[in-house]
């Protein structure tokens, strides 16, 4: 009996890791604070509510490990390095 050949292939590769739609820009957001002289700063980010700001820039700091907290008070949303 013929071998027949197969509609696909396997292609030996690395799994990307996985971002959100906007994590990229939350993650640059943290590493830039890091990264600065500022103890805190004050986010802005036009387009973006403050609530999702605040859960973007939470997950950054917890996927990134940094000794940061973000903070929002009266609608705004700062980051603290602790």
């Amino acid at each position: 009996m013929p071998r027949v050949a197969k509609p696909y292939r396997l292609v030996p590769a690395d799994v990307p890791a996985l971002t959100g739609r906007n994590a990229g820009v939350y993650t640059d957001i943290v590493a830039d604070f890091v990264a600065s002289d500022l103890e805190s700063a004050l986010i802005e980010l036009p387009g973006r509510k403050p609530n999702s700001l605040n859960v973007g820039l939470r997950k950054a700091v917890k996927a990134s490990g940094a000794s940061v907290k973000v903070k929002m008070r009266r609608g705004e949303v700062y980051l603290q390095k602790l």
